[in-house]
């Protein structure tokens, strides 16, 4: 009997390395997975409520893209995935998370400092309003080539932040102002590289607003992780063209660096922009002088710097 089942361990070893020796290694036994991970600015796994659709690229050793796929919602919501069939050799791969607005250009470029990411509006040369909340990781991976043996691997993705989240609060605003003022993002950087830097020729975003009925106009989106703050600016423009506020990112971040960290994973950059006083609600048919510029009183006592 012994003799019977390692003949026929020989007979199903030489089935199963047939296709290995042939240009379709789909039928191949060799398993390299991809475990996606981020956890932001703590020691948790939060990869799953942050991201939930990922494009995976596969670059061989001279940077020629051999694979790119968007990876099923199943191994997204799993955290983890198989990586194609694929000869032996030295691969990098590169995972960008929540791609739903997003494109990406010069694949072909060999070059991942020329491959970018960007919001779709902005490739096609029309206003851009903001970009996803988009994660970037990337993974050297050694593939060993194929045996009849099934072989197993697996190698992390450990994500890392490409945006920033911006929220703009324009408060009891009088009525040269109006519900809806135009809110922009001057001189952002609008494209991220393959090496998650980002990039491009300053470029302005025109923020959506939802005003609450009653007193609040709230404009939020997500920028790419610029490092230039001191050339971006928040603008806002009352509806009949009057020019509302002026405010320098850097300037503002200094002002409040205990409750805003642009080194965090997860930063939120917030503007509230108060028109008089909550109890006594500016003229509406002057010109208000008296405008706060703040954040929400909401985020203090969130941050605790004393802590």
């Amino acid at each position: 009997m012994k003799s019977r089942l390692i003949a026929l361990s020989f007979v199903l070893a030489g089935l199963l390395s047939t296709s290995c020796f042939q240009e379709d290694y789909s039928e191949c036994y060799n398993i390299y997975k991809l475990v996606m991970s981020y956890k932001g600015d703590g020691t948790s796994e939060i990869f799953p409520e942050k991201i939930n659709r990922v494009e995976m690229y596969v670059f061989d050793e001279s940077a020629v893209c051999v694979s790119s796929t968007v990876l099923p919602d199943k191994d997204v919501a799993a955290g983890v995935t198989v990586l194609p069939p694929l000869p032996a050799g030295d691969y990098r791969i590169v995972c960008v998370g929540n791609t739903y607005d997003t494109g990406v250009e010069n694949l072909s470029s060999k070059d991942y400092t020329k491959i970018l990411f960007a919001a779709e509006d902005y490739l096609n040369g029309e206003t851009v309003n903001g970009n996803d909340s988009l994660y970037y990781a990337s993974v050297d991976y050694q593939i060993k080539g194929f045996s009849p043996m099934i072989y197993e691997e697996t190698r992390t993705a450990q994500f890392a932040s490409s945006h920033y989240d911006i929220l703009v609060e324009v408060v009891n605003a009088p009525s040269y102002v109006g519900k809806h003022p135009k809110i922009e993002l001057l001189g952002v950087s609008p494209q991220t590289d393959f090496e998650n830097l980002a990039k491009g020729q300053a470029t302005d975003y025109i923020m959506e607003t939802v005003h609450d009925g009653v007193k609040t106009t709230t404009a939020r989106n997500n920028i790419m992780r610029h490092t230039n703050h001191e050339d971006v600016y928040l603008k806002v423009t009352g509806e009949d063209g009057t020019e509302v506020a002026l405010i320098n990112f850097a300037e503002h971040l200094e002002k409040f660096k205990l409750y805003i960290d642009p080194s965090k994973q997860e930063c939120l950059i917030p503007f509230r922009i108060e028109f008089g006083t909550p109890e006594l609600p500016y003229p509406s048919d002057e010109i208000c002088t008296d405008i706060t510029i703040t954040i929400p009183s909401w985020m203090i006592e969130l941050v605790k710097p004393e802590f």
